[in-house]
Formats: structure tokens, sequence, C-alpha cells
């Protein structure tokens, strides 16, 4: 039997995970998040979140990235539900916004007409660009780039995560809520790697560089997040010589996808991503509709 039900993490945190590899397993598709997206997003936002069951098996889910941005997760075989869960994400919106009107956000991959053609009767338009999803082929050559003289790599520690706190604020204009505590949080992940959340320093050990390989390990998807430099030490190389160093480390690993889940939309980002071999490249656009 089909039924909704509000998710509770102690319970269907594992479930949600493994029916989000089991779909890229089957389909290979991306219209789904992956598994490190859903463990970084999913415990602030429960009372959000909506799963839909068939006889013990999950089959669907609905989750805020925000309140009243939401993305729909659901297996191919049961499309048919699309509309049935946008209409849950507009009644439980509905009944949490108060009385002025909100923009309600579903966010979708360019190219899935399905659902594309069920938020237009439900009165959604499409509008701007949310981000774009990168890839690059785990098997793609990596380029000898290397790190101008006086900067060097190396793995992140703990003590390191105030510095990096700041770097993140300074970089992704993140507010004082992003401190050290998040970073800890994060490194009780089960995608965390130590050795894959690297750091760019000067001669003086000063961090002017950072990103973090997530590894989802029972699937082998692999989220590159975050990844930033900071504006007085881009243009000089840093960034890309960082992310090969992350590239060579990942050959010690089974890597069988590796995304940019958001990527930014500027010149120096998309020319960064290029010369590192993210060049399969997908646009996610938000489709609106006031409630």
């Amino acid at each position: 039997m089909l039924v909704s039900r509000v998710y509770h993490d102690d319970v269907d945190h594992l479930r949600v995970m493994d029916f989000l590899r089991k779909t890229f397993a089957e389909t290979g598709g991306l219209e789904n998040w992956l598994p490190p997206r859903f463990e970084n997003n999913s415990r602030e936002l429960d009372p959000w979140i909506r799963v839909w069951d068939d006889e013990g098996g999950l089959v669907g889910l609905v989750v805020p990235e925000k309140p009243f941005q939401y993305f729909v997760q659901l297996h191919p075989g049961y499309l048919y539900l699309y509309d049935e869960m946008v209409e849950w994400v507009e009644d439980y919106c509905r009944s949490r916004k108060g009385d002025e009107e909100v923009r309600l956000c579903i966010v979708e991959l360019e190219g899935s007409p399905v659902r594309e053609e069920a938020l237009r009767r439900r009165g959604f338009s499409r509008e701007g660009l949310y981000g774009i999803f990168r890839l690059r082929g785990v098997d793609a050559p990596i380029p000898d780039y290397g790190f101008p003289d006086g900067f060097s790599v190396r793995s992140a520690t703990p003590d390191d995560f105030d510095e990096i706190a700041s770097c993140i604020r300074q970089v992704f204009g993140h507010g004082e809520w992003f401190t050290r505590e998040v970073l800890e949080e994060l490194a009780g992940a089960s995608f965390y790697n130590p050795d894959l959340d690297l750091v760019a320093v000067d001669e003086a050990g000063k961090i002017v560089s950072f990103c973090t390989f997530r590894v989802d390990v029972p699937s082998g998807t692999t989220e590159l997040e975050p990844m930033g430099t900071l504006a007085e030490y881009r243009g000089l190389g840093i960034g890309r010589a960082l992310l090969c160093e992350g590239f060579r480390r990942l050959n010690k690993y089974n890597t069988s996808l590796l995304y940019i889940g958001g990527a930014a939309n500027n010149p120096a980002a998309n020319r960064l991503y290029e010369l590192t071999g993210f060049t399969t490249r997908f646009d996610m656009y938000r489709w609106v509709k006031l409630i």
C-alpha cells in the first residue's frame, strides 16, 4: 500500500541514503540528489521533509534546502506521484507561511519533461538559473598543475577549523553562523575523509585555499564541496593545483562519479572547472509560484 508520512531522521536517514544510491545505480540519472548532499542537508529540516513508501520500500521524498525551496526525489517508476508530491509541498508551505504571500520554489534539472509539465500545470513558472551541476570523468587524465613558489598543500586538521570557517565566510559570504562547530559536525559525517579535506597554505602557514571531496563509500559517488580561494590569492593557479592534488588522492578510493552539485557560474569559476576537467555541465532552474 502506497502511503506518505513525515520523515523521522533516526528511522529514515539510512533508508533515504540507500534509496538515492539505488536509483542512481539503476538509472544513472541526476534528477535526484546524490547521497553526500542529502547527508549534508537532511538533519536541519526534519519537519519539512516527507517520504512516500510502497509496501515498505521508499519510492520518493520531498526535501527542502531551506524553507519554501524544495527538491523532489523520486524513483523513475513512480513519476505519476510527482504531481501529488508537489501538491503536498504547496499545502504544507501554505500552512507554515502566515498571512503574507511567499515565493515557493521547486528546483529541477533542465530536461525533465514529466516534471516540468507537471509544474506548469500547477501554475509554476521557470525563472532564473539555480546552479550548475558539473561532472568530471573519474578516469580523466589529471593535469600537471603545480603550486606557485611559496605555496604548498596539506590535509586539514581540526586545529584548522576556525581558520577554514573564516575563509568560507569570506569566500561565500556566509554570516557569523558559519563557525568551527559547523565543520566539526561535517567531520562526523560518513562522507568525511580527512585525507580528502585539503588546504593550500603560504610560507607562513596561512590558509589561502581549501577544498573537500565527500565520498559516499557504498556507492563511490563523490562531491566536491566546498572549494574556494581567498580573493587576494586568485589568479595564481593555487585553486587548480589544489584540485589536482585532490584528484590524485581520489585514485586511492573507489570513486564512481565525481561531481559539483552547485558550481559557481562566473568566468573565473567556469575557467577553473574547464581547466581541471569538469567539462560536463547540466543546468538547474528555479520553478516559482506565489502562494
